[in-house]
Order: C-alpha cells, then structure tokens, then sequence
C-alpha cells in the first residue's frame, strides 16, 4: 500500500496549499464586506475540508510499517467514514497496555474522535452533496431542520479549526498505527496534550473575530 500512501501524502499537501489560497480569498471579501461572496467561498472552503478528511484518512491508515493489507481491507470495507474511523480505532488502540493511565488517554482519543471529527461529518456530508441551503434526512424524505439551521450558520473560522484538529488528530493515530514501540507512544501523547491544549486555545473562535482583527489591521505603506 505504499503507492497509495505516497499518492495520498501528495494530495493532502495540494490540498492544504489550495484550502490556503481559498482563506486568503475569504479574507479579502470579508475585508470589503461582501457577505454574498464569503458565504460562496465558506461552502467552497468546507468542500475542500469534505475532500482533505477523506485524503488524509488514506495516508493515515496506509502508513509504512503500520497496518497490514487485511486490516487496512477492513477498514476500507466499512460503509461510510465514521464507522471506518471506528474500525482504525480499535486496531490502533489495541497495541497500548491496559493501564488506568493509559485507559484515560485512549478516552480522550475517542472523545475527541466523536466530537471534532464524527460529529462535524454530519454538515460536511450535506455540502458535499450539494445541500448548501436547505439539509435533508439521510433518505431524502424529509428537510433536516437541526442540519439546515448549523448549514446557515457554518462559520469559515470553524471549518479553519476543523482542518487543524483533523490532521493533528491523524497524526496522533499515525504514531500508534506506525508502531508501538516507544518512541511513537512519547510523541502521541505529547500530541494529545498540544491538541487539548489547541482546542482549549480555539473554542471561542468565530468569523466575528476574524473580522475585528481584519479591520484593524491596516495595509503597511510602502
């Protein structure tokens, strides 16, 4: 599976430059005003992240010297993200001892997990098939009020958030998928506690936010 882990590596790479490129896009427009456009470009934005989770989850579970081909299969046989999300889980939780520390830290993990990447899936699969303004249920019968009312308030500062928890979290599974030794336990957890510390340090963010310091940040003459 080395192929597609280089492939994937060279995709997630494209699309954080391009994801880059799209904020500064926002950032202009929001500096002029123009709502219309950072609405547009907000739904672009979260299409990219739609597309970045998707990418990164390969490079992650195709890591060398990590998963063999049957549990990789395993994975990938799994009828949508969440549940290939779960799958990855347990196979790289199952190498840590079973220690009440140990335990408390794979809490953590899977409390993160359900918070920060199965939970936002939700909106990200509804801009991902093209229900930008009104969500409907999963068989399409009905319009999803709760999914419509998050879309009308989807905030690019909190798809900017969700882009940074998503790779600082595979990260951390990619240490453990890679190997058990060690090494890779001291630098999962020194990630776990960065990554708290980041959710910590963001959770107040909004686009409100982005526009005060927008505003006050005058153009440098030259």
């Amino acid at each position: 599976m080395i192929d597609i882990y280089k492939a994937s590596v060279q995709n997630v790479a494209e699309l954080k430059k391009r994801a880059k490129n799209v904020k500064r896009l926002i950032n202009a427009e929001l500096k002029s005003g123009n709502c219309y456009e950072v609405e547009t470009l907000t739904k672009v934005y979260a299409l990219m992240y739609s597309a970045f989770a998707e990418t990164a989850f390969l490079k992650m579970i195709n890591t060398p010297y990590g998963f063999d081909d049957n549990q990789i299969n395993q994975v990938l046989k799994c009828r949508n993200l969440e549940e290939k999300w779960k799958k990855c889980m347990e196979f790289a939780l199952s190498s840590l001892d079973k220690d009440g520390e140990t335990a408390n830290k794979k809490k953590k993990l899977l409390n993160i997990l359900d918070e920060y990447i199965i939970k936002p899936s939700k909106i990200r699969n509804k801009v991902a098939h093209g229900q930008w303004k009104e969500c409907l249920n999963n068989d399409c019968t009905h319009v999803n009020n709760e999914l419509t009312t998050q879309m009308q308030a989807l905030d690019y500062s909190q798809i900017s958030r969700l882009f940074e928890v998503y790779e600082r979290f595979s990260q951390i599974v990619e240490d453990l998928i890679e190997s058990p030794d060690k090494t890779h336990y001291r630098d999962y957890y020194l990630r776990l506690v960065d990554l708290e510390a980041y959710i910590k340090k963001t959770s107040g963010y909004c686009i409100e936010d982005k526009k005060i310091i927008l505003k006050n940040n005058k153009p440098k003459n030259n």
